[in-house]
């Protein structure tokens, strides 16, 4: 059994620990600020630009309220220094300075992530990244996806959306003909652009999926399925949206593809995009509480 002197030494000895373990993530977050100010000029100038990115400016206070709504647990975990982090940060540190070199921009930022990973893995363990595990996660999906990729990446689900839209419209009796992500229907030619591919969507769709998941609903298999099923529903909404167009301009001449009504109904599409998450995220939640009375 302890004493009334020891126990009082070692919450002495805690509260010294927590007190450097405090004063070292100032420090650590000071430097962090000044070294990799340049990617956030990078990045703020991305997510300003870019309609892929453009809900960055709203995940960021999310972020940063998760990161503080996980304080309680992270302040009681005991403090572990791990060596770990600074295998990490010798990694990330280099990395960064060749990147900063080339100047290629997702490559600047993967290594800001492993730096702020390895900088929490050292002053906190590695149970404190589990604890952090969605920030992170959000924080790495507003990783600007390389040009190159993003490029192989669309022109498959450009072709994919063609296809079944194709198919949809000749089920329907119109006449279409289809050259690659390019239908002609007699009265006009359309194309399938880089926008009605889904890819945006899809960033997007998967972001507040995650986000939904981590606030509303309690089981990972839930919050796995949340974000596994935004991607066929961006797709989906895609579908919608050009079988629409093309059905809307052949019944009735309204053309779709510029303007404002453009715009109307690429938020309209949108918007039944978020009801479909909306109401599987309800079904998963009912599915949760099931469970838990059975």
């Amino acid at each position: 059994m302890l004493n009334t002197d020891q126990i009082t030494s070692m919450r002495i000895s805690t509260d010294i620990i927590k007190r450097k373990s405090t004063l070292l993530a100032l420090i650590a977050l000071t430097l962090f600020v000044a070294g990799y100010a340049p990617i956030f000029e990078i990045l703020g100038k991305v997510w300003l630009e870019s309609d892929e990115y453009a809900h960055a400016l709203l995940v960021l206070p999310i972020i940063g309220y998760m990161v503080w709504t996980q304080r309680a647990a992270l302040v009681d975990n005991p403090v572990r220094f791990s060596s770990i982090g600074l295998l990490i940060l010798a990694v990330s540190t280099p990395l960064f300075m060749f990147a900063l070199l080339t100047q290629v921009r997702t490559v600047i930022a993967l290594s800001m992530l492993m730096t702020v990973i390895g900088t929490i893995i050292y002053l906190a363990g590695v149970g404190a990244v589990k604890v952090l595990f969605t920030p992170l996660i959000l924080l790495a999906m507003l990783i600007p996806v390389p040009e190159q990729l993003y490029i192989q990446l669309t022109f498959p689900l450009q072709l994919k959306v063609s296809q079944i839209s194709e198919v949809v419209i000749r089920l329907l009796g119109v006449p279409i003909f289809r050259e690659g992500n390019v239908m002609t229907i007699p009265q006009k030619t359309f194309e399938v652009v880089e926008a009605c591919s889904g890819l945006r969507s899809m960033i997007a769709l998967l972001t507040l999926s995650v986000i939904m998941g981590y606030f509303i609903l309690r089981r990972p298999v839930s919050k796995m399925v949340l974000v596994a099923a935004s991607v066929p529903t961006a797709i989906l909404v895609n579908i919608i949206r050009v079988v629409s167009m093309i059905l809307l301009f052949h019944f009735f001449k309204l053309d779709l593809t510029e303007g404002t009504l453009h715009t109307v109904m690429g938020l309209a599409i949108f918007t039944i995009a978020l009801l479909i998450l909306f109401l599987l995220q309800k079904a998963l939640e009912l599915w949760e509480t099931r469970s838990n009375l059975s």
